[in-house]
């Protein structure tokens, strides 16, 4: 499995990174994993097939993880795409993104391919070709919808994470954490080939000390803020000094891996 980190810059708007979005292709398809950063530009300049993505994964509402999903539904029209595009993430996020399609002028029956739109619920598997897709919620939103729920009733303040499963193989994708124990249903469940974890929202230290309790192969950090990007051996320090033995990895915008 590869992944391609599209972005990896946090909130912040940076002068040198965009905002989230990892491609994950296998022999057999391909998946986003949110959509903040350019992913039309990034497919179109490596002239990437227009059937990818097969699979989009929308985590929440925070526009830097879905702020660019209305440009590449328009660049896949317009190049032409025919192919399904299955669209994951919670209930009320992928209705605010269909109406805001439709307000974009993005028509179901202009764009000439079909958005197959899938709701899932925290902890329900689902099989979607080579994957099995179990999603965990996180606490990413929990505090401010304890502030601002009451006056905005219709905005949704779900927040996803995803263990992905291929050919044997545990993957987790963090989404945003308030804390990394929220990480536990995902790493629970036995050996985890890789985490493609952030790190924005909670002390460097506190993440390696939570994955040490489990069998974690190796954490792939996304997500992250400026003041991080030249600290990688740092990070690994951080790592060992917590007892995690895996391997730290501190990824860097357009850099494809495999995982």
């Amino acid at each position: 499995m590869r992944a391609i980190f599209l972005g990896t810059a946090d909130g912040h708007t940076s002068a040198r990174r965009e905002h989230s979005g990892i491609l994950i292709q296998t022999e057999e398809t391909s998946f986003l994993l949110d959509c903040g950063a350019a992913a039309a530009r990034y497919l179109l300049h490596k002239k990437v097939d227009v059937e990818v993505p097969e699979m989009l994964w929308i985590s929440h509402m925070h526009s830097d993880h879905n702020g660019q999903v209305s440009s590449l539904i328009q660049s896949l029209w317009l190049r032409t795409r025919r192919a399904p595009l299955h669209v994951f993430g919670p209930s009320e996020v992928l209705l605010a993104i269909k109406d805001w399609l439709e307000k974009c002028l993005l028509f179901p029956e202009l764009i000439g391919f079909p958005i197959e739109w899938h709701p899932v619920k925290p902890g329900k598997a689902y099989l979607h070709g080579p994957f099995k897709l179990t999603p965990f919620a996180t606490q990413h939103l929990t505090s401010l919808a304890s502030h601002f729920k009451r006056a905005y009733p219709n905005t949704c303040f779900d927040c996803y994470g995803l263990l992905l499963e291929y050919k044997g193989k545990r993957y987790v994708y963090s989404a945003d954490l308030a804390h990394p124990v929220e990480l536990l249903p995902a790493l629970k469940g036995g050996k985890v080939t890789a985490l493609l974890c952030e790190l924005t929202h909670f002390p460097e230290r506190e993440l390696f000390k939570e994955v040490a309790k489990y069998p974690v192969q190796s954490v792939w950090v996304t997500h992250y803020p400026d003041h991080l990007v030249k600290r990688e051996e740092e990070l690994r320090q951080i790592a060992r000094e917590e007892k995690f033995r895996g391997e730290v990895h501190l990824m860097h915008d357009k850099v494809a891996q495999e995982i």
